[in-house]
């Protein structure tokens, strides 16, 4: 598995971010978050499909990333340069784990889930993953772990507006970051 995905680093488009990293250990949250706040973009990010774009990245915008201990999966809110949640974005993964460094990591499966402020649920790259397996890039059980795992996010709601605005209400405070 080549796709190792580190929270806190900023994306080739971003020109300049500020961000924070810390290791949370409090009540029921373990883990690593990322606080990167965008101060210039080369150009702004869009998503989505012909129609239905979304802006993710663009001056002023912030993501905040958690990366829960002993699960498999990661997600992170993006935030519009107002503070107003865009869209909380789960990655799917086979690890968390932390590197020799100390970078807070996940071997990313692939598959992923989006949970829109309007309270659409989107299931991404499917077509990714069942490429990963057929191209001997992913094993049967990573490729079944990716669906077992998306299946417990949403039936478990944890991908689920409260449940997110609520941890990552706890996270912020947590980290001392005020979203705009």
């Amino acid at each position: 598995m080549e796709r190792r995905k580190y929270i806190g680093r900023p994306a080739d488009y971003i020109k300049k971010s500020s961000k924070k990293i810390m290791r949370i250990e409090n009540d029921n949250l373990k883990g690593y978050a990322a606080f990167l706040f965008i101060e210039e973009v080369y150009n702004p990010r869009f998503v989505g499909e012909k129609g239905r774009e979304i802006c993710i990245a663009d001056k002023g915008y912030s993501e905040l990333c958690y990366l829960p201990d002993n699960e498999n999966w990661m997600v992170w809110a993006i935030y519009d340069n107002n503070g107003k949640i865009i869209e909380w974005y789960f990655d799917i993964s086979k690890t968390n784990s932390v590197d020799k460094d100390g970078n807070p990591y996940c071997d990313d499966l692939y598959l992923d889930i989006a949970l829109m402020a309007n309270d659409e649920i989107l299931i991404l790259d499917e077509d990714e993953l069942l490429d990963a397996y057929n191209n001997g890039k992913i094993t049967k059980d990573d490729y079944d772990l990716a669906y077992n795992i998306k299946e417990k996010l949403i039936t478990e709601k944890i991908v689920d507006i409260k449940f997110m605005e609520n941890l990552f209400k706890k996270i912020s405070k947590i980290m001392k970051i005020e979203i705009y």
